[in-house]
């Protein structure tokens, strides 16, 4: 293999286990996996089967797992980042920012709200004007300014689970979780409006969390879903926070629907929170906005504090994303797409012990590892691990001994569902060239076919 990046040489011997499933994809995987990656092919004269390394660029979906589980760990898919090259676009517009070499204090051009205008109605026809939108270095940020404009202190905050685990962590800096589990039925999941009104009619519930496209179960919700939510949450004058941050990630044959894209009377009741950081895999460089049709909402979140400070280099990339990055996005949606529909495909078809749905949207895909918890007895394993911890310790959780199984047989590192609050599931990242996922695959495949 070519080189592709410049790495300190240490760092990347030190783990070239890594590297090398990299450079020897093919030989180990199973047929069905090899036929997959036959079929990947580069898409509008993006290469997105390049397996571009980067370890020894401290990032946390490679280097951060290798520091916890060390070079057993081969291929991780867990955090929720992409390991494609950016748009090209956004490289050329931070190459000619950092090439004038003064980097003080900037302000933030109105041309980069204006991107954030125009893609939004360009993309979805949603027709955002300039005072509805607030910048956020996050979209945690922004959700938990939100929380505190709308929620006093100790109120709680209904979350759908399974969901992100984000979520939980924003709402317990001064709020409480209130839990509305999704409702699972023949595999697919769907809202449990039945279990969610009377949640909704306490009075200390003054918000809701949408999470549009779904992270971690993958649906898209249709128009009908969201005006029934938004129908509820009116009735009983809880504002909707949609987090729609995954919004561009939408598998072949379904459809995005933005909650601010309702009747009117639902979108003057809620704040939308978006950023291109996931669209164009612009995390490291902490930009995001939120905005609201609704002034009102607006001037509270506002009046909460300031939530505007943003990276620099973070507007310069969004913007040229926003601006220019159309055709990539398309590209790798459709990457994306054929992804999910190869990786469901053959977890279903020719791995033992677990199942997946392809997911209508995100990069993700939400597996059943039911049967895996039974056959290696993990329910079990995990209850003598949490009775030798301390009284106050974490409970392990069966989840979580799937995880070290898959990665000490495997070197494949999923997450666990439990940290979304999903019993027997676990999240899969399939932001990663064919090739390697197809080598996944293939390892989880040889794991499964001998536990």
């Amino acid at each position: 293999m070519s080189e592709i990046c410049k790495f300190d040489r240490r760092s990347f011997l030190k783990h070239a286990g890594v590297a090398t499933v990299a450079s020897s994809i093919g030989a180990s995987v199973s047929v069905g996996a090899q036929e997959g990656a036959a079929r990947a092919a580069p898409a509008a004269n993006h290469d997105f089967d390049e397996i571009y390394h980067r370890i020894g660029t401290d990032c946390s979906k490679w280097d951060g797992q290798i520091a916890i589980w060390g070079e057993q760990l081969q291929i991780p898919m867990g955090v929720a980042d992409m390991d494609f090259r950016v748009a090209p676009c956004v490289t050329e517009a931070l190459q000619k920012r950092v090439a004038h070499e003064v980097y003080g204090y900037m302000t933030t051009p109105e041309s980069y709200h204006q991107s954030i205008i125009d893609w939004n109605e360009r993309r979805y026809g949603t027709v955002i004007e300039r005072d509805m939108l607030l910048d956020s270095p996050a979209l945690l940020p922004g959700l938990l300014a939100a929380m505190r404009a709308f929620n006093p202190p100790g109120a709680k905050i209904v979350v759908q689970t399974p969901g992100y685990e984000g979520f939980f962590s924003t709402i317990r800096k001064g709020f409480v979780i209130e839990e509305n589990p999704l409702r699972e039925v023949g595999g697919v999941y769907e809202m449990d409006f039945d279990d969610l009104e009377p949640r909704l009619a306490q009075d200390d519930v003054h918000s809701f969390i949408l999470c549009n496209p779904h992270n971690p179960v993958g649906n898209c919700w249709d128009r009908a879903t969201l005006t029934e939510l938004g129908e509820l949450c009116l009735r009983h004058d809880v504002v909707v926070f949609a987090d729609e941050i995954h919004c561009d990630f939408v598998n072949q044959g379904q459809e995005y629907v933005p909650y601010a894209n309702l009747a009117d009377e639902l979108v003057m009741n809620s704040v939308t929170f978006k950023s291109a950081s996931k669209s164009f895999n612009l995390a490291a460089l902490k930009n995001a906005y939120l905005f609201s049709h609704n002034p009102e909402f607006m001037e509270r979140i506002r009046a909460v504090g300031d939530n505007a400070t943003i990276n620099s280099l973070g507007i310069i990339a969004s913007q040229a994303a926003l601006e220019e990055g159309d055709d990539w996005l398309d590209a790798l949606q459709a990457y994306l797409s054929a992804n999910a529909s190869h990786a469901s495909s053959f977890i279903n078809g020719q791995i033992p012990h677990m199942t997946c749905n392809e997911p209508e949207g995100t990069y993700l895909a939400w597996l059943n590892v039911e049967p895996l918890i039974e056959r290696i007895g993990a329910i079990g394993i995990a209850a003598a691990e949490t009775a030798a911890k301390a009284p106050d310790a974490e409970p392990v959780t069966p989840e979580e001994v799937v995880e070290r199984y898959l990665i000490e047989r495997s070197g494949v590192k999923l997450n666990p569902g439990s940290s979304y609050w999903g019993s027997g599931r676990m999240r899969m990242n399939l932001g990663l060239a064919r090739p390697l996922l197809d080598e996944a695959l293939g390892r989880i495949q040889r794991a499964m076919q001998q536990a």
